[in-house]
Parts: structure tokens; C-alpha cells; sequence
């Protein structure tokens, strides 16, 4: 046994009170590891901890944070090899959290020809996807079965105000398969030839949570196909995309860069299949991941019980499956949202039509949910419309009855409308909401006239209810439903405006402090890494992000312009503006 010697006893005795003194200073938190790698001074610091809201300086030292506080006392961990960082006015807060989006899925759209409408693109019409699709058929070389695919469209911002159809695709060509990714993911349109290849035609019957559109008065397939209806030719499409593994990754590594240039440290593939696993793992395994990259596995792909076999509460080379997911319902632009009340307007042939369930028994959504719970996976449940929501609290009340424990904090996903009594519900269970802000800019407009009139988009996506109930709330953008982009969410849910400008549900308006928690430490807590990531306090990882401005001083009206001026992961800067690391 070692035994000190009587000087190192006497001198570890003479600094235990100068130790003490430096820990027990007020605003200052210190680890007792000497000599940071770096520390940061110069600008306003938010740190996302109630107990301690803003510092003067950070130090961090391994990837960690080593000090936080006065900037008198973090310069007490400066060594001989500390690099000293001034942020020169700029603002340093914890990096981004996505909350909720298709990583794996915006690098494929990568891969397609982008329809996207203004302001995120410039697709305005039908004839603009026929001209746009037809240029790039043009510059193919490929042979007629590789799938032309577009990605992107909104029927709902289009001139004409309708989808397209297999008419117009037709138009294009009859013998290259051609499919139309509708920009919520939720249907998609394909040409006569992939209804072919999909086996879709005048006889099939629809699986249960989809339908196939037909022509009026019969029932050719008019190549509209909603929910699982387009899974037949959605597979073959995308599966061409994902052929090669070396283009999947060069993808990849782009769309890992524009998160990063987003401000985004941690990253999310909210629906992967297990063949997309296995891609994004050996991504990390090959050191391309240098943000950390989230996964849920899809249900219907995987059951709960294979989950489990890729299921991990850690990262290995930045990678790991979080949970699974379960889809309750579609979309609401697509109207396959399931609703409690009609949908605002009926189309023809429609009455008192509220949008259909992904999955019909109700018992069965209750059997799916218990066997997570059974199993200890985290799920994540898409319920997008409130009937939807009313299908996913009985599931959750019944796996919590029949398997209890503690910290689920299951994750439900959209929850676009949610009344009053569904609040009262949730406040019972272990859940926790993440809301796609996003369609109150896009879409509030188009949802008061279309989909939800307007006493419904008034209280679209209502995070403040949420918030002031108590309950765990984020934000997300869903990409590649909408843009990658962090301030968009922050202004949609302090302003609420919509594409007109006008303001709906200014009672479900959130402060900025609360918008940028839902961005960082709440989306921790729901993934469970609350304990590691979202707020710069001692030992948690140096996930940070640079600001030019700080975003508690902006004016409303100037959020959408804040920018990222460097992006750190684990103390190493991963991003910097004007510059490719």
C-alpha cells in the first residue's frame, strides 16, 4: 500500500483552503481538473441552466465543460497550453438539439429532383414539376426501370390547387417509372409505368391505414396513393438510392454539414428501416459521423422485439438507436390527418370526412405501445390529428397500467391539434410533445381555409398550453419536410405568423428563452441525455454553438436572420462560417 509522504500531506493540506475558497465563490462553477484546452470570454453566454442563466466565461477541457461563471474565476483552470477564445460580442449557447426530423431522408432528397415550393424552392405549378421533371429526364443516360423521382411538392401551394396526377406524369413519360414524393412523406403520385412495376391497379384494394385514389366514376388508380398505399413503388423508388453504399455516404456527409452550419450538434432519423441502421452505423464506424446522429426504428419495417437488437442509451462513433416508432396517423395538407371533427372543407364525394388511422383497432394500438414498454424501449408515437392523439393516450395509459416504471417520457410526435381534455390526459402520463411549428408559417393560411378552419389553426400546434401545464415541449422542422433551420422554428413560435402575415393563436405565442430551451435542454431531456448535453454546466459534453447576436436582444422581426458563426462538438469546431472544416 502507497503511503504519502509527510510533505505531500502537509502540502495537500496547505491547498485544501485555497480549493475550497475558489470552489465556494459565488457564480462559479469549477471542476477540480487544472488547465483547460480552451476558454471562452468576451460575450454574452446563455447556458440553458435555471441556476445559473448566464456566465462570463466557459472552459472546457476534453470535450467537456471544465468551468462556467465569473470570467475572474474560470481564468484560475488557464495553463501554458489553453487556447484563449474571445467571442468579440458573439453569443455562445449549447448547440441545437433536433428535436424531430429525417436525417437519413434529406440526404436521399439529395438524390432527387427538388420541388419544393417558395420560399424554400421555386415551385409554383404542375406545369413547373412537368418542365422540371422533363429536363431531367433528358440528361439522363440510365435505362428506363431506374425510377425518375421528384421530392418536395405541395398540392396545396400550387397554382392549379390540386395534386398531380398520373395524367400529368404521363405526360412526361409512359415507359420510365416515375414517382412524386409529396413534401410531408405522407402519399405520393407515380406515372402509369410505376403503378405498373407497384402492381396498383383497378382491382387492388388498399392496405389498412392507406388508400389509392382513383379516376371519377371508376376505379382506375389515378396514381395519387396515400400512406401505406404507396409503399409497393416507394420501396423500389428510394431502394434504387440507396444501391450504391459510397454515394450514400458522400450524402451523408453533406447533409451533416448543413446541420452543422445550422448550429446543430445533435441530429435525428426519426423513422429509420433496419437497412438504414446499418448504413448510419457503418458511417460512424467509418468516422464520417462527427455530430451525433440519433435513430427511432419504424414499426412496420421492425417489430419491438427486433428493436431491441439496436437499441443502445449510448453513442459508439457518434450512432445510436433511441427507440422505435410508431405512426397513428398521416398528415394534415394530404388530409389523412385522423381528426375528431370533419375536416373543414369536404371535397367531393366526401362527408363528415375526418381523415382515417394508420392503424384501425384500437386494441392493436394498445398491444403495439405495451410491447415497447415491455421490452424497456423508448417509443416515439406520430399522432398528428386529435383523433390520433386520442388512439395514442389510450395505448399509453394501458402500457403504463400493465407495465409500470419509471422515466418514460415517451415522445409524441406533431400533435397538430390537441384540445383541452387531451391536455388533462397527458398531464397523467410520462410523456412528453414535440411540435412541428413549422406548418404555422407554411400552412396556417392554407389550414383555416382548407383543413382546419379557423377557430382550429388558431390553435395550431398550441405549445404554450403545453408549457404552462408543465409538460416537456420542443420544436422541430421535420426535415426534409421543411428546411433545416433552428431560427425559423425559434420566430414561428415567438411571432405565429403565417405566409400572409397574420397572427394566429397570439395566445399560443412563447418567449424566446422558452423557444430556445425547447431547442436545447428539452430535447435532451426527451431523449434522455439531459444528463450530457443541452446547458453548459460542469461535465456535461462542450456541444456549443457561436451566435452573432445574442437571441434574447433581437427584435422579432430580425430572428430569421441570426447566424452561426462556429459550431462545436465535444470542444472541436466543426463548423465555421465562411469556412469548410
Amino acid at each position: 500500500m502507497f503511503t504519502p509522504s509527510n510533505l505531500v500531506r502537509s502540502g495537500l493540506k496547505a491547498l485544501l483552503p485555497g480549493i475550497a475558497a475558489i470552489l465556494s465563490l459565488p457564480g462559479c462553477t469549477v471542476d477540480t481538473h487544472p488547465s483547460a484546452d480552451t476558454i471562452y470570454v468576451g460575450g454574452d453566454i446563455l447556458t440553458m441552466n435555471d441556476a445559473q442563466p448566464t456566465a462570463e466565461a466557459v472552459a472546457v477541457r476534453g470535450g467537456e465543460i471544465l468551468a462556467v461563471g465569473r470570467e475572474a474565476d474560470v481564468m484560475k483552470t488557464r495553463g501554458a497550453e489553453t487556447t484563449l477564445t474571445d467571442l468579440g460580442g458573439a453569443t455562445l449557447m449549447p448547440g441545437f438539439i433536433d428535436a424531430h426530423s429525417h436525417f437519413f431522408n434529406t440526404g436521399l432528397k439529395l438524390a432527387t429532383v427538388n420541388l419544393d415550393p417558395p420560399p424554400a424552392g421555386d415551385v409554383e405549378s404542375i406545369a413547373d414539376i412537368v418542365r422540371r421533371l422533363s429536363a431531367a429526364l433528358a440528361e439522363r443516360s440510365d435505362d428506363d426501370d431506374h425510377w425518375l423521382i421528384g421530392w418536395g411538392y405541395d398540392n396545396g401551394m400550387l397554382e392549379e390547387g390540386r395534386h398531380p396526377t398520373r395524367d400529368d406524369l404521363d405526360a412526361i413519360s409512359t415507359e420510365v417509372p416515375i414517382l412524386l414524393a409529396h413534401f410531408s412523406s405522407h402519399m405520393a403520385v407515380v406515372n402509369s409505368r410505376g403503378l405498373a412495376l407497384g402492381g396498383i391497379d383497378a382491382k387492388s384494394i388498399p392496405p389498412e391505414g392507406g388508400f389509392i385514389q382513383r379516376k371519377p366514376g371508376s376505379r382506375e388508380p389515378n396514381g395519387i396513393l396515400e400512406e401505406t398505399a404507396m409503399f409497393p413503388v416507394q420501396r423500389q423508388a428510394m431502394g434504387q438510392l440507396t444501391g450504391d453504399p459510397e454515394q450514400v455516404f458522400e450524402r451523408l456527409q453533406r447533409t451533416q454539414e448543413l446541420y452543422a452550419s445550422r448550429g446543430f450538434t445533435t441530429m435525428t432519423e426519426m423513422a429509420a428501416r433496419p437497412e438504414q441502421v446499418a448504413l448510419m452505423r457503418e458511417a460512424g464506424e467509418r468516422g464520417l459521423l462527427e455530430l451525433d446522429l440519433l435513430a427511432t426504428v419504424i414499426y412496420l419495417s421492425s417489430t419491438a422485439e427486433a428493436t431491441a437488437e439496436h437499441y443502445s442509451e449510448s453513442y459508439t462513433n457518434h450512432f445510436r438507436v433511441a427507440g422505435g416508432k410508431v405512426v397513428l396517423d398521416g398528415g394534415s395538407p394530404g388530409r389523412t390527418a385522423f381528426l375528431r371533427e370533419p375536416y373543414h372543407r369536404q371535397l367531393p364525394g366526401q362527408q363528415d370526412y375526418r381523415g382515417y388511422p394508420a392503424i384501425e383497432r384500437q386494441t392493436d394500438v394498445n398491444n403495439l405501445i405495451a410491447s415497447y414498454y415491455a421490452e424497456g424501449i423508448p417509443v416515439f408515437i406520430h399522432a398528428l390529428g386529435d383523433a390520433a392523439l386520442d388512439q395514442c393516450i389510450e395505448a399509453v395509459a394501458h402500457a403504463e397500467a400493465r407495465h409500470p416504471g419509471s422515466d418514460r417520457r415517451t415522445q409524441i410526435i406533431h400533435l397538430q391539434q390537441v384540445q383541452e381534455d387531451q391536455f388533462d390526459q397527458l398531464g397523467e402520463l410520462d410523456t412528453s410533445l414535440t411540435f412541428q411549428v413549422t406548418h404555422n408559417f407554411y400552412f396556417a393560411d392554407f389550414h383555416a381555409r382548407e383543413i382546419y378552419g379557423p377557430d382550429r389553426t388558431a390553435r395550431l400546434n398550441p405549445i404554450a398550453s403545453a408549457l404552462s401545464r408543465g409538460l416537456s415541449a420542443t420544436i422541430h422542422h421535420d426535415s426534409p419536410v421543411h428546411p433545416v433551420d433552428p431560427f425559423m422554428l425559434l420566430w414561428n413560435v415567438v411571432a405565429r405568423e403565417s405566409r400572409s402575415g397574420r397572427v394566429w393563436g397570439p395566445n399560443q405565442r412563447v418567449s424566446m428563452m422558452d423557444a430556445l430551451k425547447a431547442s436545447t435542454i428539452s430535447a435532451a431531456y426527451q431523449f434522455h441525455e439531459d444528463d450530457r448535453k443541452g446547458s453548459i454546466e460542469v461535465g456535461k459534453l462542450a456541444d456549443l454553438v457561436i451566435l452573432d447576436k445574442n437571441p434574447l436582444n433581437v427584435a422579432k422581426e430580425d430572428i430569421r436572420s441570426l447566424t452561426v458563426l462556429e459550431t462545436i462538438k465535444e470542444g472541436r469546431t466543426v463548423y465555421t462560417l465562411g469556412k469548410r472544416q
